[in-house]
C-alpha cells in the first residue's frame, strides 16, 4: 500500500510539480504562522504549552479535523490566529484535493486514449484493432493457456480513439499511434515484450498485408528477439513475410478453403479442428520441446509422451511438419513434438 502511495505521489509530482511546490510553500507558511501565533498568544494562559502542541493544533485546525484537545482561549488567539488558520487551511486543502482529482481524471483519460508511456515487461503486443470481438477472442484464448495466462497485454493501434471498457476491465493496456513508429513502440516497451501478434486491419482487404509487412520489418530492425506471429490475407505474401523475419505466419484464407474441402470429404472434421484450436475447451494441439534426444526414435518419443497421457501426432523440424512418421525415424537436434493434450505438456527429456 505504501509503495502504491509513493508511486502515485511521484506521478503527481512529475505531472504538476510547480503547483505542488506552491501548495507546499503555502502550507508551510500557514503552519508556521498558526503554530507561532498560537504559542505567542496562548503560552501565557497555558504555561505547559509546547511547540509540539502548537504544531499539532495548527495541523488539526488546517485539516478541519478539530479534535478539541487544544484551542485558543484568548480573543487575539481566536481572531488573529484561529480564524485565519481555518479559512486558509480549508482553501489549501480544497486546492490540494482538486489538484489530485484533476490529475486522476486526466490520467484516466490519457490511459484510455493511449497517450501514456507504459512501464511493462514480459508482455504480449497486440498490433492493430480490427474489431473488439476479435481482440476479445484472442485475449480469451491467451488467458486460457498457462504459458500466456498471466502475461500483460498491450494493444497498439492508430485508428482506435479510446480503449473499450471491456478491454480495460480485462487488464489490456493501450498505446495510440502507428506501430511502425519507434517512438510509439517505445511507449509500449516493445524491447521488453516476449511476443507480438500482428492482426490484419481488414480481413477483406489484401492491402492489410502491406501494413503488417511494414510492422514486421520495423520490429525486426529494432528488436528481432520478440517472437512475432502475423496474420496474412493473401497466401502469396506468406513467404514474403517469412523473408522479412516474421517467426510465424497465419493465413486464414488458406485454412478456410482447406476446412471447406475437408468437411465436404469427411463431415465432422470442422468440429474436431474447432476444438483442437480453441484454448478454452477440450483438447488442444501443442508444440512440445524435446530437451534431450540421446538417439531417440519417433516410437520412443511417442511412448514417453503416451505415459503422460499425451498423444503424439508428429514432429516439427524447423518449418517442416512430419506427421505420423515411421516408428524408426531418428530425432534431430531442434526437433519438437506435435502433441494433443488437455493442458500444455512439459518439455520431453530422458
Amino acid at each position: 500500500m505504501i509503495r502504491i502511495l509513493f508511486t502515485f505521489l511521484e506521478r503527481v509530482k512529475k505531472a504538476r510539480g510547480r503547483q505542488l511546490i506552491k501548495v507546499a510553500v503555502a502550507t508551510a507558511a500557514i503552519l508556521f504562522y498558526a503554530a507561532s501565533g498560537f504559542m505567542y498568544f496562548e503560552s501565557v494562559a497555558k504555561p505547559d504549552l509546547s511547540w509540539g502542541d502548537a504544531i499539532w493544533w495548527a495541523f488539526v485546525t488546517m485539516t478541519t479535523v478539530g479534535y478539541g484537545d487544544f484551542f485558543p482561549a484568548t480573543a487575539l488567539g481566536r481572531y488573529l490566529v484561529g480564524i485565519p488558520t481555518m479559512v486558509f487551511g480549508i482553501s489549501i486543502l480544497g486546492y490540494l484535493l482538486s489538484t489530485v482529482a484533476t490529475y486522476l481524471i486526466e490520467a484516466r483519460s490519457k490511459e484510455l486514449k493511449g497517450m501514456l508511456e507504459l512501464n511493462v515487461h514480459d508482455h504480449i503486443l497486440v498490433i492493430h484493432y480490427p474489431s473488439k470481438e476479435r481482440v476479445l477472442k484472442l485475449l480469451k484464448d491467451l488467458r486460457a493457456d498457462e504459458k500466456t495466462a498471466k502475461l500483460p497485454v498491450v494493444l497498439i493501434d492508430d485508428t482506435l480513439e479510446e480503449l473499450p471498457e471491456e478491454l480495460m476491465e480485462k487488464g489490456v493496456r493501450f498505446v495510440s499511434g502507428s506501430p511502425t513508429s519507434e517512438a510509439v513502440l517505445t511507449r509500449a516497451c516493445f524491447r521488453e515484450a516476449l511476443y507480438a501478434v500482428i492482426l490484419a486491419k481488414d480481413q477483406m482487404d489484401k492491402a492489410s498485408d502491406n501494413h503488417n509487412l511494414a510492422v514486421v520489418l520495423t520490429l525486426e530492425k529494432l528488436h528481432s528477439e520478440t517472437y512475432t506471429v502475423t496474420e496474412v490475407i493473401d497466401p502469396e505474401h506468406i513467404d514474403l513475410l517469412y523473408r522479412a523475419g516474421c517467426d510465424s505466419v497465419v493465413c486464414l484464407a488458406t485454412l478456410t478453403t482447406n476446412f471447406l474441402a475437408q468437411e465436404l470429404l469427411d463431415p465432422g472434421v470442422q468440429a474436431v479442428m474447432q476444438e483442437l484450436t480453441d484454448n478454452t475447451v477440450g483438447q488442444q494441439i501443442y508444440i512440445t520441446p524435446i530437451e534431450s534426444l540421446q538417439r531417440w526414435t519417433y516410437s520412443e518419443l511417442a511412448e514417453a509422451l503416451r505415459e503422460r497421457g499425451v498423444l503424439t501426432l508428429g514432429i516439427e523440424r524447423g518449418r517442416q511438419v512430419l506427421l505420423n512418421p515411421t516408428a524408426e525415424t531418428k530425432l534431430e537436434q531442434g526437433d519438437k513434438a506435435i502433441t494433443i493434450a488437455t493442458e500444455r505438456p512439459q518439455a520431453v527429456s530422458r
